[in-house]
């Protein structure tokens, strides 16, 4: 599986609402390469913690 923090649970994530885009990416990051927004693989995911991690709990890798 995926190697990703705990994006989902980040404030700095949006989640992919399109169902078509839903089936290849779980959402965006808006703070990784601000101000673009990085879309995150469900595969591949991004590698190690991002530094950016804002949310409740430790941002573990999955």
């Amino acid at each position: 599986m995926a190697t990703i923090p705990n994006c989902a649970k980040c404030s700095n994530f949006v989640p992919a609402t399109d169902p078509q885009i839903a089936k290849v990416y779980s959402g965006q990051c808006t703070k990784l390469e601000w101000p673009y927004a990085i879309n995150i693989p469900k595969v591949d995911g991004i590698e190690g913690e991002c530094g950016y991690y804002e949310g409740s709990g430790p941002a573990t890798l999955k």
